[in-house]
């Protein structure tokens, strides 16, 4: 059965220590940056989906560096593009 273009492959594991060489790459470009007043400890894994490029998903927690520092769970993405990683996506997930 063929995958649809743009759906996400969900992984097999959420370990951060067994990862494909890309995603590495990618949750190494999470953890290393700060995006607009956020820092982002990665917690799991989720999986990849094939758009232009390939964008790696992950579960995070994010700390706004704010007078509060408020926290949140977030579902991020990392885009890798011909050797190229950016962050393009960052959700808050709610928690109920």
């Amino acid at each position: 059965m063929s995958k649809l273009f743009g759906e996400i492959e969900i992984s097999a594991t959420t370990d951060l220590t067994k990862l494909p060489q890309k995603a590495a790459s990618s949750l190494a470009v999470i953890e290393d940056k700060e995006r607009v007043g956020a820092r982002f400890k990665c917690l799991a894994y989720v999986g990849k989906q094939v758009v232009r490029g390939t964008n790696y998903w992950f579960i995070a927690e994010e700390t706004m560096m704010t007078a509060g520092m408020t926290k949140h769970i977030v579902a991020i993405a990392v885009n890798e593009y011909q050797g190229e990683y950016e962050i393009v996506k960052s959700s808050i997930i709610p928690i109920f």
